[in-house]
């Protein structure tokens, strides 16, 4: 009997003991369990959440990206000066971030009157060639067309200069409307205001800051950083390799040239490709900077402008812009649409980025160059790059003698239009280079060369221009220089990629393939950007395309012959 019950305690103590383990096995597998279990030797992966774990960046750090951000936004002189606790000026007291009209991001306001003001940027301008100078010029859009018989109302500059309290006040001396042709209700008006720094002591002192007041004593709702850009343009190692590679390399003597890109409103159209061929040829002709504005690009166009501020941050220069008139600054499909919406209103506020980026860069560069992306001013003959273009064009005499020939120093060397367009019907000329060349590709042009005033585009004395139009100055220094020489098309030719106006010239094209002589170095750069930037396929998506486009023409031919 005992022998019966001891073994019926020991099954019993089995089961028991088999659901205490079997429990323990499941409590192990839990997350409790395993976390109590492992604590000891292993991180709880929740504590350690791959999320950005830097600390707060410094103040100097953080005004450098706002200075980015608002380029004509004087924060940090701003800073500065409330730090130095300086007595408040009972005429014209400086403004705080609080009493500025920001306008659509990138502007700021002034009311004098009927007129609005919205202003963009202020330059000190001291050349030796200017008259007036040293003044700061502000560059703005302004509810006024250009008009004789309008008399501006009296409007002052404040300036302010680092350590003093009070401002320098002055009147604005000159309007200077950069928009002389035909005008329509509600629009604004490119202009530039001059402010010639007074006499005395601080005739030659860089202001730091300024604003635009409609009396002398009002405290201001705007304030624009003075700009005045006089370093060397740094160049990136890229940029160094590339220049000394060429085999038509400029020397330190060689006259600098920056090109200046309208903005650039691309949101759906991927010129990428197009964007890298030009940034490459605009190298090696002889740009040492490309400054481009943004208005929304399509994502591989971002892509690209992206790798060359990496590599080139001395070639390629990105800069914001916002439209003046104040269509909110958006997503890029309202932005496109608002751009496209009013052509005449996109052409005004053009004026903007192209002479931003003449006076933040004249000081710095030779020669300004405004183009678009399918503009090329193009040397001919032995001539190669702008350096010696420009050297030749000196010499050469002006197209149709339009200024005088006692001329020693002009404005502008102009060059005469002539479009290459895309003929898709016809073979390629060059068979054994990739499609993935636009202008390689495209050496068909129409046999008439435009007329000397229309849509010619020039290469601007940074010594003599005062306001630029894309294709012209609008003012010079009429003492120092004369106007712009045309210069001869057996010596260089703006090549315009894209069809003409009038469509009877694209009837008997003939090749100009000036470009090839570029060739294998231009080719060469753009492959190695390709792959940069992984827009060459692999096999196997190369494998893909071609039956899909094989399936697409089969179904193309079907359609063509009637679905048999």
């Amino acid at each position: 009997m005992s022998s019966s019950y001891t073994r019926l305690f020991r099954v019993l103590f089995v089961i028991i003991f088999i659901k205490l383990l079997f429990l323990l096995a499941l409590y192990l597998h839990s997350y409790d369990g395993v976390a109590r279990f492992q604590r000891s030797s292993q991180v709880d992966v929740f504590d350690e959440l791959l999320v950005d774990r830097r600390g707060m960046p410094s103040l100097e750090q953080r005004l450098q990206w706002i200075r980015e951000e608002m380029p004509s936004f004087p924060l940090e002189e701003l800073l500065a000066r409330e730090n130095r606790k300086l007595p408040a000026a009972k005429c014209g007291p400086a403004p705080d971030l609080m009493n500025i009209d920001f306008h659509n991001t990138y502007w700021q306001r002034a009311i004098n009157g009927n007129l609005t003001y919205y202003l963009f940027a202020a330059y000190y301008d001291d050349r030796e060639a200017v008259p007036e100078a040293p003044l700061v010029r502000l560059l703005a859009m302004v509810n006024q067309h250009q008009n004789n018989s309008f008399e501006y109302p009296e409007i002052f500059c404040q300036f302010w200069f680092e350590g003093r309290a009070k401002p320098v006040i002055v009147p604005v001396s000159e309007h200077k409307v950069m928009w002389p042709f035909y005008h329509a209700p509600r629009r604004y008006y490119p202009t530039f205001l001059s402010c010639p720094l007074p006499e005395g002591k601080h005739q030659w002192l860089v202001p730091q800051m300024v604003s635009l007041v409609a009396r002398k004593c009002d405290m201001a709702r705007n304030l624009l950083r003075v700009v005045y850009e006089v370093d060397e343009p740094a160049v990136a190692e890229e940029s160094v390799v590339n220049a000394s590679s060429s085999s038509s390399a400029t020397s330190s003597t060689d006259p600098k040239f920056v090109v200046c890109v309208k903005a650039m409103d691309f949101p759906y159209e991927d010129k990428s490709w197009r964007l890298i061929e030009w940034l490459e040829l605009m190298r090696l002709l002889g740009a040492q900077k490309v400054v481009l504005y943004d208005a929304q690009m399509h994502p591989n166009m971002t892509r690209v402008v992206k790798d060359y501020l990496v590599t080139s941050p001395g070639f390629v220069e990105l800069r914001p812009m916002s439209l003046g008139r104040g269509e909110p600054h958006v997503g890029r499909h309202f932005h496109h649409y608002a751009m496209k919406a009013d052509g005449f209103n996109r052409i005004l506020n053009e004026m903007i980025p192209y002479n931003d980026c003449f006076y933040r860069n004249m000081y710095k560069f030779d020669y300004v160059g405004v183009f678009d992306i399918d503009e090329v001013i193009m040397p001919l003959g032995n001539v190669t790059t702008w350096p010696e273009l420009v050297k030749l064009a000196r010499t050469v005499p002006d197209y149709e003698s339009r200024t005088a020939a006692d001329c020693t120093e002009w404005v502008s060397f102009c060059f005469r239009n002539v479009y290459y367009p895309r003929y898709p019907e016809r073979p390629k000329v060059y068979r054994n280079l990739s499609s993935s060349f636009y202008m390689l590709q495209h050496v068909e042009r129409v046999r008439q060369h435009c007329d000397r005033g229309a849509a010619a585009k020039c290469l601007h004395d940074t010594r003599f221009a005062v306001g630029l139009h894309n294709h012209f100055t609008f003012f010079h220094t009429e003492e120092s220089a004369c106007a712009a020489k045309s210069v001869p098309i057996e010596f260089a030719q703006m090549q315009h990629y894209r069809e003409p106006d009038t469509k009877a010239l694209l009837i008997d094209p003939i090749v100009d393939a000036s470009i090839w002589r570029f060739q294998p170095q231009l080719q060469a750069r753009v492959e190695d950007r390709y792959r940069r930037l992984g827009f060459l396929p692999t096999e196997e998506e190369l494998a893909k395309t071609l039956e899909k486009r094989r399936l697409r023409d089969e179904l193309v031919l079907k359609a063509a012959v009637g679905g048999v």
